[in-house]
């Protein structure tokens, strides 16, 4: 592939660089996109009962067991090139940050060291009725959830369920970093879920290089600066040779 020399000398002498994840990035690692329903990921998936507050009042135990069955998926997979030249780019410049809509923990895997995580992370619990963190082991099959050890409720997965709010720092910290950035790549981001989909918009209008790595026609289509059209295990590591002349560590 043969990227724009505006592309390569925005990337190269980035101050700040924003990588934007959504669903296509974990695609390739054997993770379905929502719209991929026929995958045994979303087989049978109810979102009022597994992606809400009543759903999961309402059958406590039932919902914990599909998480735990997802948790286990999960771990069967590993992150794909796309995850790792992230973790590659941020501990190869001054100044990057990782943000995702994703809940896989892939990024971490994969080597990032800080990741703001908009819709949390299926690996990590927090207390049901009040909402702080919560120490829990993810490898323990738990056929029912277990109860907070600081005030005895149940816990719960952090993730952001439908009419949930995003963490309030987390998209703090998303909307400071968007504003400030020099380029903000937006990878595999279908743009449909809100208020994660402000972000390209704030990181253009904060005068962003914008680039979108998608193998499908989105939103950001007519204000991107820069659109490779195809997969994000394919053209990042493109992306990385071309900028920095080497191969990936």
């Amino acid at each position: 592939m043969q990227f724009d020399d505006q592309l390569i000398k925005r990337l190269r002498e980035a101050q700040h660089v924003v990588f934007f994840s959504g669903a296509g990035a974990s695609a390739e690692s054997g993770v379905p996109t929502f719209r991929d329903s026929h995958n045994s990921f979303w087989v049978d998936f109810d979102a009022g009962t597994f992606a809400t507050a009543s759903g999961y009042y309402a059958n406590p135990d039932r919902v914990w067991q599909w998480y735990a069955e997802q948790r286990l998926k999960l771990r069967a997979l590993t992150p794909n090139p796309a995850h790792r030249v992230i973790a590659a780019w941020q501990n190869k410049a001054s100044n990057v940050t990782v943000i995702t809509q994703n809940i896989d923990g892939f990024h971490q895997r994969a080597g990032n060291h800080k990741v703001i995580e908009l819709h949390g992370n299926i690996g990590t619990y927090k207390c049901f009725d009040h909402g702080h963190p919560a120490e829990h082991d993810a490898n323990i099959s738990d056929e029912k959830p277990p109860h907070c050890q600081q005030c005895g409720g149940l816990l719960r997965p952090d993730v952001v369920w439908f009419s949930e709010e995003l963490p309030a720092e987390a998209f703090t910290q998303a909307k400071h970093s968007s504003a400030n950035c020099d380029v903000f790549v937006s990878i595999g981001c279908s743009l449909e879920v809100y208020p994660a989909s402000t972000l390209p918009i704030n990181a253009a209008h904060g005068g962003a290089y914008l680039v979108q790595v998608n193998p499908h026609a989105t939103l950001l289509d007519e204000i991107a600066d820069c659109n490779l059209r195809g997969k994000a295990g394919e053209i990042m590591p493109l992306l990385w040779q071309a900028v920095w002349r080497e191969q990936l560590p």
